[in-house]
C-alpha cells in the first residue's frame, strides 16, 4: 500500500471520526453552547425566543454546508416542517437513531439537537428549560448577527494538510535501491525487484526522456517515482530525484503488456552516488557474466 493511499485513507478516517462524534453541549444560564470539532456553535440567550421538545425532527431536504454519515447529521441544513411550508434554514445536529429533538427557536433561525436516546435527549431539554434565562422580547437582542458556526476549518484545514503534506514530505527522500549479486532492490513507494538475469543493457545518462505523462505515480518538486510515459509512447518506470542530473537506464529483457522492453530510470540525491550506483550495477552484472 502505497504512501498517498494511505494518506487517503487517513484522510476519510478522520472525516468520518469527526462527523461520528457526539457535539457536547454546555448549558448556562445566559446561553447554550454546541461543542463540536466541525461545527461549534455559541447560542446566546439574548437571542432565544423559545426552546421546546419535538416529538420527531422536521424532515431536512438539503445540506447547506454541513456534514452527514450514516445515522449522524451535523451543520447548516434545510429543513421542512410540512408540505405545506417553505424550507427554512437551520443548524442541525442530529443522530437518526433518536427520534426526540430539541428545537431552539432563535431571532435568526432554529437550531435542532437531539441524542441517540430520547431519554437523554429529554434529560438535556430539561436541563436547558431549567437553567437557561428565556428573556422577555424587548430584552431580545434584534440587533445580533445571524447564527454562525465558528467552523474550525484551520484545524481541520490543518489535520489534512499534515495527512497529505507530511507523506509526500517523507517520500521525497526517495527509495531506497540495493544491488546484490542477485537483483536490483527498489524499496518504498512502487517497491520492486530487478533480477539481474533480466537486465538487457545498463546505461549512465544525463537527461531522461521527454516524460509526457504520469499514468500511476507520485510527483513532487523533488522526486518522480512510479509509471509514467515518455513523448513517444514509451511506457517506463522512475525512481529518481529531479534535482540530481544524472540517471541509470535499465533496459529489461521482460516486456510490458504492448509489447515493449521495460524501462527504468533510477538515480540517488547526488551525481556522485549515481555514479558510484551504476558502477555496482556493472560490477555485479560483470560478475554474473
Amino acid at each position: 500500500m502505497t504512501i498517498s493511499i494511505i494518506s487517503v485513507i487517513a484522510i476519510i478516517a478522520v472525516t468520518f471520526f469527526l462527523t461520528l462524534k457526539k457535539a457536547i453541549v454546555i448549558v448556562f444560564e445566559d446561553g447554550i453552547k454546541i461543542k463540536d470539532t466541525l461545527f461549534p456553535l455559541t447560542i446566546s440567550n439574548d437571542t432565544i425566543i423559545s426552546i421546546s421538545l419535538l416529538d420527531e425532527m422536521p424532515r431536512i431536504v438539503a445540506r447547506n454546508n454541513g456534514a452527514s454519515l450514516g445515522y449522524v447529521i451535523k451543520g447548516r441544513c434545510k429543513i421542512k416542517r410540512s408540505e405545506f411550508e417553505s424550507s427554512e434554514k437551520a443548524f442541525v445536529y442530529y443522530t437518526k437513531k433518536g427520534r426526540k429533538t430539541i428545537e431552539i427557536k432563535t431571532l435568526n433561525g432554529s437550531v435542532f439537537i437531539n441524542r441517540a436516546d430520547d431519554f437523554e435527549t429529554e434529560e438535556l431539554y430539561n436541563e436547558m428549560k431549567s437553567t437557561v434565562k428565556i428573556l422577555k422580547d424587548n430584552e431580545l437582542d434584534y440587533s445580533a448577527k445571524g447564527l454562525r458556526s465558528h467552523k474550525n476549518t484551520i484545524i481541520v484545514t490543518l489535520i489534512i494538510i499534515a495527512l497529505v503534506c507530511v507523506p509526500m514530505f517523507l517520500v521525497n527522500y526517495g527509495n531506497t535501491i540495493t544491488v546484490n549479486n542477485e537483483v536490483i532492490e527498489i524499496e518504498g513507494d512502487y517497491a520492486m525487484d530487478i533480477p539481474l538475469s533480466d537486465i538487457d543493457t545498463v546505461l549512465l545518462v544525463e537527461k531522461l526522456p521527454s516524460i509526457k505523462l504520469r499514468t500511476n505515480g507520485i510527483s513532487t518538486n523533488k522526486v518522480n517515482i512510479g509509471n509514467f510515459k515518455t513523448s513517444d509512447g514509451d511506457k517506463c518506470r522512475l525512481y529518481i530525484n529531479k534535482s540530481t542530473p544524472m540517471f541509470v537506464e535499465i533496459r529489461c529483457q521482460q516486456t510490458t503488456d504492448n509489447g515493449q522492453r521495460s524501462l527504468i530510470f533510477i538515480n540517488k540525491k547526488t551525481v556522485e552516488e549515481t555514479k558510484a550506483l551504476y558502477d555496482e550495477i556493472i560490477i555485479q552484472l560483470g560478475i554474473r557474466n
